[in-house]
């Protein structure tokens, strides 16, 4: 079963890559944040039945195209009929006639993404995703704030559930057991861009959120933000900063390899890490 993580909020279980959530909009319509790997098709399904059996997710939403978080979109976009919702700079117009798409190659990583997508991939391709609506600059869309954070990947997008003051903001931060840390310089395509991000959307995030690894934050999260914006990078030879890379990374592969089970409570806390 789900875990409610606020009103009309839940985190999905069953699922493998990213986190997945669920959310009722103001409207009363249910929307997911991002759709894990392609094998997380089964286990999202099985959530929303649970939670609300019968009912029909109208919107999907993606923080960027990368296929630890796009992987099942394909597939959930068929079963419900839902609009997948997607940063601009991570789509392509295909042809005069045709649909937006999300992009084969999309980031710096997209070599190892696209490696991962072979592993674990099953159904269609990231590639092969419709982008229902392709978003450009700050809009609210079924009740969703959506506010572009470029950097991480070039469409990479931040959504806010103002009445709730929570935020889904997929890989803008990565939740460790010791605390928040920023992706690896390496794992962005444009860092300079995203620095400018997390800055910029600090100043305006809510008091809790939803990292797209790891569990969320249940308080303080604009602060913590704002802490870790302010935090330099630290050098590739840098001992200490290679040590705790090494460590992060260990728990990040650890994480987005096993199936999503409930994790024990408490929220995040910021560190001086990358």
């Amino acid at each position: 079963m789900a875990e409610a993580i606020a009103s009309g909020v839940w985190w999905l279980h069953g699922t493998r890559g990213s986190n997945v959530f669920l959310a009722e909009t103001t409207s009363g319509g249910l929307v997911l944040v991002d759709a894990g790997f392609a094998r997380s098709f089964d286990g999202i399904v099985d959530d929303v039945e649970s939670i609300r059996p019968g009912a029909r997710v109208t919107h999907l939403f993606l923080t960027h195209n990368h296929v630890d978080h796009a992987g099942a979109a394909a597939s959930l976009r068929q079963h419900y009929g839902a609009l997948v919702v997607a940063g601009a700079a991570d789509c392509e117009f295909t042809d005069s006639t045709g649909p937006y798409t999300l992009r084969e190659q999309v980031g710096a990583s997209h070599r190892r993404q696209r490696a991962l997508q072979r592993i674990l991939r099953r159904g269609a391709a990231v590639g092969e995703v419709i982008a229902d609506r392709p978003l450009s600059g700050a809009v609210e869309v079924a009740g969703v704030r959506a506010f572009p954070t470029p950097g991480h990947t070039p469409g990479s997008y931040c959504y806010v559930l103002a009445d709730r003051d929570l935020a889904f903001v997929g890989d803008l931060v990565i939740s460790h057991p010791g605390g928040l840390s920023r992706p690896m310089k390496t794992a962005n395509d444009d860092d300079a861009e995203y620095l400018r991000s997390l800055r910029a959307f600090a100043q305006c995030a809510p008091d809790r959120g939803c990292p797209g690894h790891g569990a969320m934050v249940q308080h303080d999260f604009r602060d913590q933000l704002l802490t870790l914006a302010a935090f330099s990078r630290r050098g590739l030879l840098s001992p200490a900063g290679a040590w705790g890379r090494g460590v992060r990374l260990w728990g990040f592969a650890r994480g987005i390899s096993r199936e999503r089970r409930p994790d024990p409570p408490g929220a995040a806390k910021p560190h001086r890490k990358q």
